[in-house]
C-alpha cells in the first residue's frame, strides 16, 4: 500500500511539473534537428541574454546572427537570419494535452510560411487534424465593382500561389494571406483589391 501511494504522489509531480512546462523550457529542449544550426546551448544562451534585458543574439553554427526577438510562458518570436523568421505558440487543447504550433516565415522574393505541429515532447502531430485547409479562393474575393473579366485577370498575376501565415498571440488565431512574388509595385497595387485575409481561431481542438 506504501509503495502504491508513493507511485501515485511521484506521477502526480511528475504529470504536474510537464503542465507547467512553459515556453522558454520547450525552446531550450526543442530538438537540435528542427533548426540544425541552432543548438541547444545557443538557445539557452538566447533566453539567459533575454532574462538579463539584453539583445538576446547568438551567432548560429553557420556564423550568422539568430535573435529571440521575445518569449513569454505561451510564445516565442525568433529572427532565425536574415532570410527566416520562427514563430512558437504552446496552446492549451480540450483534452489537457499541450499542442505546440510553429510557424516559419521564409522571407525571399516573398514570404511563405509553413505551420507545423508538435505534442508537449515535440513529437510531430497531423496538421489537418489540428489546422482547417483554405483554399486559395477563400485569400481573394471579386468586389461588387469589378468586371469578372478583370479580376480573372488579376488572379492570374498570383503565380506561384505561396501563403504568409502569421500568428497572433494576443487573439490566439492565425492570419493567413497570400504572398505576391513577381510583380511590379503596379501591379501589386492591383491584386491587393482582391486579396483577403483568414483568421483560424484556436478552439481548444484547431485552428478553425
Amino acid at each position: 500500500m506504501t509503495r502504491f501511494i508513493f507511485v501515485l504522489v511521484a506521477s502526480f509531480f511528475m504529470t504536474n511539473a510537464f503542465a507547467q512546462r512553459n515556453m522558454r523550457q520547450l525552446w531550450i529542449d526543442m530538438p537540435d534537428s528542427l533548426v540544425e544550426y541552432l543548438n541547444a546551448t545557443k538557445r539557452t544562451e538566447m533566453v539567459d541574454f533575454y532574462d538579463m534585458g539584453v539583445r538576446a543574439e547568438t551567432t548560429n553554427l553557420l556564423t550568422s546572427a539568430t535573435v529571440l526577438d521575445s518569449i513569454a510562458d505561451d510564445y516565442a518570436h525568433i529572427s532565425l537570419n536574415e532570410s527566416a523568421k520562427m514563430q512558437l505558440a504552446l496552446l492549451k487543447s480540450s483534452t489537457g494535452d499541450s499542442v505546440i504550433c510553429m510557424v516559419r516565415t521564409y522571407i525571399g522574393e516573398a514570404p511563405e510560411s509553413v505551420v507545423t505541429f508538435y505534442d508537449g515532447k515535440w513529437r510531430p502531430r497531423d496538421a489537418e487534424k489540428l489546422m482547417a485547409k483554405v483554399e486559395t479562393s477563400q485569400l481573394m474575393a471579386r468586389p461588387d465593382t469589378m468586371d469578372v473579366e478583370k479580376y480573372e485577370r488579376l488572379c492570374s498575376y498570383i503565380d506561384p500561389v505561396m501563403v504568409v501565415a502569421d500568428y497572433d498571440p494576443e487573439q490566439q488565431a492565425l492570419v493567413l494571406s497570400l504572398s505576391t512574388p513577381l510583380l511590379t509595385n503596379e501591379e501589386m497595387m492591383r491584386v491587393k483589391a482582391i486579396l483577403l485575409q483568414r483568421k483560424l481561431k484556436w478552439n481548444g481542438v484547431m485552428f478553425n
